[in-house]
C-alpha cells in the first residue's frame, strides 16, 4: 500500500520531498459538505502555519459525486495538494454492505487512514492531522488545536473533545469511555470521528503494526481503537476541545445495534492484547487538554424513554438464553429484577451496569457464544442503562448528567478488580 499511495503523490507533487505537517481529508462522496470544510481548514492553516511545509491530502474512497475534484479546486494553489485513492481491492460484496461499513457510514474508513499514514511516514511529517468532510461544524481554530500540542509541546496523538447535547454520545459516556479510563489509566472521553492529530512516531506503529488492522474490530473501528492504542502503548496523548460537532450522517451509517458491536467489540478485542498493561493499572490520570469547552445552551431532542425500556423488555423475552451463560447468576439475577419495576421507578444501578459490562468482556474473551451475538446482545442491556441515566437526571440541571457520567468512571474503576479476579480465574 505504501508504495502505491507515494507515487500517486509524486504524480501530482514530485518536488514535495519532506513537509513539517500533513493534512488530510479522508472522503466518499461528500460534495455537499466538503467545499466549506476545505475553505476553513485552508484559513486555518494560513493562520497559525504560515511559515511551515504542508501537503493538503485527499484520500478519496470511490466517490461518484466529484468530491475529490471539489477539493483541489478549493484547495487552488494555496497549498501543495495530492489527491490519492486508496488500494480497496477486494473489498467489494459483504465488506460494503451496510453492516460492514465503518459506524462513521464511510467504506474503507481504514484503509484511507492507513494510506495518511503511509505518506506522513514518506514524507517524515512532523505531524499529521486527519478532518472529516461530513462535519459541518470544522471551523479554522481547528487546525491549529490538532496540531500545534505535536509540533510544539510533543504530544503523539490528540484526540477530539466536542460540547455535546444532554444526553448525546451515550455509549461513549456510559461504556466506552469509562471502561477504557479503568483499563489504561488516562481520562480520555473517547469521543469519536471529527478531527485528530499523530505524530510521525505514532502514525508509523499505527502502520507498521499489521496486527492492528486484523479481524472486524480493526477493520471497522478505527475510532474506538486509535485511542486505545495510544494510551495502551504509552505515546503522550492529549485532547482538544473543538466545539460543537455537526456532522451529515450517511446512508450507510450503522444502527445501534451495529454501532455497539463494533465499538464494544473494538475494546473487548484490544483488551486481549493488551492483557498484560491494564491488569497492572491501578488509577487513572487527567491528560493534558487545549482549547476551551463550549456550552451547549439548547436542550437536546427529546429522549423517547419508553422505546428504550421496551427494546430492555424485549431483551428480557428474547435474549434470556444467551445471558444465562454471559452473565454470572448474581448479576443475572440484579437484571431479571429490573424487569419488575414500572417505567417511571425503572433504574439500572451503576454497579449492576458495571458487573454486565465486565461479565461480557470476560465471556467474549472465553468466546463462550458467538462474540457478534454477544455484542449485539449487550443492546437491550445498554438501553436499559441509558434509559436509567435519563430518568435519574431529568430534574437536574446541565451538570447533572456530566456529574453521573464522572460517577460512572470512578465506578468502572473502583469495580476493576472484580474484572481482574474474573478474567484470571474464569
Amino acid at each position: 500500500m505504501g508504495e502505491a499511495v507515494w507515487e500517486q503523490v509524486q504524480e501530482q507533487c514530485s518536488d514535495v520531498r519532506t513537509v513539517d505537517l500533513l493534512v488530510a481529508l479522508p472522503s466518499f462522496n461528500q460534495s455537499s459538505t466538503v467545499g466549506p470544510v476545505v475553505h476553513a481548514i485552508v484559513a486555518g492553516l494560513k493562520s497559525a502555519f504560515g511559515q511551515a511545509s504542508i501537503l493538503f491530502l485527499n484520500a478519496d474512497v470511490g466517490s461518484q459525486d466529484g468530491t475529490p475534484d471539489l477539493v483541489r479546486q478549493t484547495v487552488g494553489d494555496s497549498l501543495p495538494f495530492a489527491s490519492i485513492r486508496p488500494n480497496t481491492d477486494g473489498m467489494s460484496g459483504s465488506t460494503f454492505a451496510l453492516n460492514r461499513f465503518s459506524y462513521s457510514g464511510m467504506p474503507a474508513r481504514e484503509e484511507a487512514f492507513r494510506s495518511v499514514f503511509a505518506v506522513t511516514r514518506r514524507l517524515e511529517a512532523q505531524a499529521c492531522i486527519i478532518l472529516d468532510p461530513s462535519v459541518r461544524s470544522i471551523t479554522a481554530e481547528w487546525v491549529a488545536l490538532l496540531a500545534q500540542p505535536i509540533l510544539e509541546k510533543g504530544a503523539d496523538y490528540v484526540a477530539p473533545v466536542f460540547s455535546r447535547q444532554r444526553y448525546e454520545g451515550s455509549l461513549t459516556n456510559n461504556l466506552i469511555a469509562p471502561l477504557t479510563r479503568a483499563l489504561y489509566g488516562k481520562r480520555v472521553a473517547c469521543q469519536i470521528g471529527g478531527g485528530y492529530g499523530f505524530s510521525q512516531k505514532l502514525s508509523s506503529f499505527l502502520l507498521e503494526n499489521e496486527a492492528l488492522w486484523e479481524g472486524d474490530a480493526g477493520r471497522f473501528a478505527i475510532d474506538s481503537w486509535m485511542t486505545t492504542v495510544a494510551v495502551a502503548e504509552g505515546y503522550e496523548v492529549w485532547q482538544a476541545c473543538l466545539g460543537s460537532k455537526v456532522q451529515d450522517i450517511k446512508a450507510g451509517a450503522a444502527d445501534i445495534s451495529t454501532s455497539l458491536a463494533q465499538a464494544v467489540g473494538a475494546t473487548f478485542h484490544y483488551m486481549e492484547r493488551y492483557q498484560d498493561i491494564w491488569e497492572k493499572q491501578v488509577e487513572s490520570q487527567e491528560v493534558p487538554i487545549v482549547g476551551r469547552p463550549v456550552e451547549i445552551t439548547m436542550e437536546s431532542v427529546p429522549i423517547q424513554v419508553d422505546r428504550m425500556l421496551k427494546g430492555f423488555r424485549q431483551g428480557l423475552r428474547d435474549l434470556l438464553p444467551i445471558w444465562e451463560v454471559i452473565l454470572t447468576p448474581d448479576t443475572l439475577a440484579g437484571v431479571l429484577e429490573l424487569g419488575l419495576r414500572d417505567d417511571e421507578e425503572f433504574r439500572f444501578p451503576l454497579p449492576l451496569w458495571v458487573q454486565t459490562v465486565y461479565d461480557s468482556a470476560v465471556a467474549y474473551h472465553e468466546k463462550v457464544i458467538h462474540r457478534e451475538h454477544l455484542l449485539k446482545s449487550l443492546v437491550p442491556l445498554y438501553l436499559g442503562r441509558t434509559a436509567s441515566v435519563v430518568l435519574e437526571t431529568k430534574g437536574g440541571g446541565p451538570g447533572m448528567v456530566q456529574d453521573t457520567v464522572e460517577h460512572g468512571c470512578h465506578t468502572f474503576e473502583v469495580m476493576k478488580p472484580y474484572l481482574i479476579d474474573r478474567w484470571r480465574f474464569q
